[in-house]
């Protein structure tokens, strides 16, 4: 794919039972009142990594870099315009900014896609401690979030099954995937995600606001993943609760496959 580009890109949000009772529901939905189910933060985050596999393919899997922000609900239904700006040279990397409109021309969320200059080096997996997710999680309350807190993680093979369901609820059909063995950047974020929100038992909802990743090695179905993961920040502005994290995606307990920063409301 050349830059620049403008992508039309409809959203369609599975039918997954676990969103049964949340603003996912469109039911729920309506009745709080939103004009349909809202959509995953990660599922926007996947629509803004495919244009960067669609230019680069493999290699930005490899050792691509991308990031996003969500401005705005983005709802089951919607059909989004994407465009990606020309590439301009950072000086570490060649880049192109991505900015996302719903059909009323509000931007709902911003983003970037780049391949560095240089192949990173990722973190030596000794220094990646993983620790078990904690039982019970531990209760955070506004404003009690510390930072330097470990997170905890599960430590289990990503299945096929699993694999085929992340294609499906993330309406992700690049031939990388679909045919080549390797798992969308989308899935890897929203399973680092996972255990970086069941370290904890929070106050309401975690909202992601935005996210960052630094890929190191492209992940299969049938390796064992777990997450090396830290608090890196937080703070209240204007009355919200938010935290910052590091989570490491660690593969067979060998190799760091990727590394994404991301920032959430917790409260």
């Amino acid at each position: 794919m050349d830059f620049p580009r403008t992508l039309r890109i409809p959203i369609r949000l599975d039918d997954d039972p676990g969103y049964r009772g949340s603003v996912h529901d469109d039911a729920v939905a309506r009745r709080m009142g939103f004009k349909a189910a809202l959509v995953p933060g990660a599922f926007v985050y996947g629509h803004v990594s495919r244009i960067a596999v669609d230019s680069w393919g493999v290699d930005w899997l490899r050792h691509g870099l991308m990031g996003a922000r969500f401005r705005r609900p983005v709802y089951d239904g919607d059909v989004l315009t994407a465009e990606a700006s020309a590439l301009a040279d950072t000086g570490s990397d060649r880049r192109s900014e991505v900015s996302l409109r719903n059909e009323d021309g509000e931007e709902v969320a911003t983003g970037w896609v780049a391949m560095p200059l240089e192949d990173p080096m990722p973190p030596a997996v000794a220094d990646c401690p993983v620790q078990p997710l904690p039982e019970p999680p531990q209760a955070v309350e506004p404003g009690g979030m510390v930072v330097g807190t470990r997170l905890g993680s599960r430590n289990a093979v990503l299945t096929g099954e699993e694999f085929r369901r992340s294609l499906n609820a993330f309406d992700e059909g690049h031939p990388l995937y679909l045919g080549g063995g390797l798992v969308h950047s989308g899935c890897l974020i929203r399973r680092t995600m996972f255990d970086a929100n069941r370290s904890f038992r929070f106050p309401a909802p975690v909202v992601f606001v935005s996210g960052e990743a630094q890929h190191f090695a492209p992940v299969s179905p049938g390796q064992r993943l777990s997450t090396s993961g830290t608090v890196t920040a937080a703070y209240e502005r204007k009355g919200r609760h938010y935290f910052e994290t590091e989570e490491l995606l660690v593969v067979d307990g060998a190799r760091v496959a990727a590394r994404f920063r991301r920032t959430s409301i917790y409260a």
